[in-house]
Parts: C-alpha cells; sequence; structure tokens
C-alpha cells in the first residue's frame, strides 16, 4: 500500500507558487540554449518542461513518476502545441527511465529543505552514473546550502505540548486560520552542508558539529533547519511557499548557558528520520 497520501498535491502547491515558479524560469531562461537536449527531473505539472521548451530546447524529457500526474502532463503536452511537439514524457523512476546519454542542461527540483525528505543528490548521482549528466551538462538548480540554528519554539497547541516536526512555510504567516508557533532565534545560524551540482558526484552523507554562543536568557528547545537553493551563478532563492520552508525540529530543552554544542548526522534522500541531531551546553 502506497505511504503518500496524495502525489498530485504538491506539484500544484509548486505551480501556484510564483516566487519559486518564476524564479526557476528566470533561471531556465539563462541556461538553456537554443537547440540544447534538456531533461526536467520530477516533472510534476510540467511547468518547468514547459518553460525549457519556450526557451529554445529542441527535446525536453519531462520525467514524472507519478502515474496521475504523467497521465494529466500528457494532457498538458497536447494543450499546447507550440512546444508540446518538443516534449517527450517520460513515466517513471529518473534513476532508472531510459534517457538521452550527454544531455546538455538537467532542470531538476526535487528538492525538500535541506535535501532530505526529496532524491535530488541520489538522482543526480545516478543520472551521472550512467552518462545522461556528463561534466558539460549545465544542471539548474547549480547548487543547495543547508542551515541549522537554535532556537525557542512554543510547543503549545489547543492545550498540549505537540514535539512533532513543525514543517513552518510562509503560507501559514499570511492570514488568519493558522495556529500560531512563536519561534526566536537563540544561536547564529551555522551553515553545515554546501552543494555544487555540477562538480560532480556529491557525498551523500553529511556530518559535523559547531560550537554556538546562545542567548543565556533563551530556553532552547528546538532546531531550525532552513535552506538555500543556488538556481545559477547570479539566482539564489531562499523559503517560498513550496520549497525551502523551515523545518522546526524539538530537542531536549535547556537554559542559562552562553554557548552550546551543535551535532549533526544525516544522509541526503534519507528522509528526516535519517537526521541525528545532538546538543548540549558548554560548561
Amino acid at each position: 500500500m502506497s505511504t503518500i497520501w496524495s502525489n498530485t498535491d504538491f506539484p500544484y502547491m509548486c505551480l501556484k507558487d510564483e516566487a519559486r515558479t518564476l524564479a526557476f524560469r528566470d533561471a531556465i531562461r539563462a541556461v538553456v540554449r537554443p537547440g540544447d537536449v534538456v531533461v526536467d527531473v520530477g516533472a510534476g505539472s510540467g511547468i518547468l518542461s514547459f518553460f525549457a521548451a519556450e526557451a529554445g530546447a529542441s527535446a525536453v524529457y519531462a520525467v514524472e513518476i507519478d502515474a496521475v500526474s504523467a497521465a494529466a502532463l500528457r494532457r498538458s503536452v497536447a494543450l499546447n502545441e507550440s512546444v508540446g511537439e518538443r516534449i517527450v514524457v517520460v513515466e517513471g523512476d529518473a534513476a532508472e527511465a531510459e534517457l538521452p546519454l550527454g544531455v546538455d542542461v538537467v532542470v531538476a527540483e526535487i528538492i525538500e529543505t535541506g535535501l532530505m525528505d526529496e532524491e535530488q543528490v541520489p538522482v543526480l548521482n545516478a543520472l551521472r552514473s550512467r552518462g545522461v549528466v556528463t561534466a558539460a551538462t549545465r544542471l539548474i538548480p547549480a547548487g543547495y546550502e543547508t542551515t541549522l540554528q537554535l532556537v525557542s519554539a512554543d510547543h503549545s497547541y489547543y492545550g498540549f505540548e505537540i514535539a512533532a516536526p513543525k514543517h513552518e512555510w510562509p503560507f501559514f504567516a499570511s492570514g488568519p486560520g493558522w495556529h500560531p508557533t512563536p519561534i526566536e532565534a537563540a544561536s547564529d545560524v551555522v551553515t553545515v552542508s554546501r552543494v555544487d551540482f555540477g562538480a560532480g558526484p556529491v557525498a551523500e552523507q553529511v556530518a559535523g558539529e559547531a560550537e554556538l554562543a546562545i542567548d543565556p536568557a533563551a530556553n532552547v528547545n528546538a532546531v531550525r533547519l532552513g535552506g538555500r537553493v543556488r538556481l545559477s551563478d547570479a539566482l539564489t532563492l531562499g523559503p517560498s511557499h513550496a520549497l525551502n520552508g523551515d523545518k522546526i525540529l524539538p530537542i531536549g530543552a535547556f537554559s542559562g548557558s552562553s554557548r552550546a554544542r551543535l551535532r549533526w548526522r544525516y544522509r541526503m534522500g534519507g528522509g528526516l528520520g535519517a537526521l541525528e541531531l545532538g546538543c548540549e551546553p558548554v560548561a
């Protein structure tokens, strides 16, 4: 039985997110050249494939693993004849699907904050090992930065303390109807990973530690996981409604210390369950 409750909801959320979608359009217009062969990994609604064709690509392979989304994408391709004749919908896992070798551009937006809950890095590594991606291939996005920060977060909901991860998408602060979740920074931000997708295979395991100055008056009880995507050399995007939303991850609470040691370990693409966090005050 599938563990995914909806395979079409999040691609639609991405389509509706103008900041995310228009930033990708700008990057595609800057990177894709007339005549390029493009692979769009995790095509979803197909909007990035349409942008690539609009930018002059001679062929766009729109790879989508979900059967419902792939069927809808075929219908969308048929509705946009001016560019649709250059778009080939490939239903299947991008890591294994039959694709041309040595393509000019790969657009891959299978990103969740911190490169954990989606398969961006494992899929790009697989495409590189198969020869679909080569040293000459241009990638959108070009890189990614993951950050952590100690925070004080309110875990109270409707009279109970809830220790679940908080996915603090920006739209939760956009109007009434959402339960407030006060979050205050307790330390500086530390960068735990910088990935250059075009530099070669990416090491999927990440581990490290840092000693951070903290506010002694703060009740440190969570870590903020954040991310920024480098779409091209001139374009970087932080949190938007469907990309890079902060995650607030509860930890054991402490206060009264001016320094703390934070440790992290995870595997890119391994999900939040693969993330190990440790934090304690430094005497």
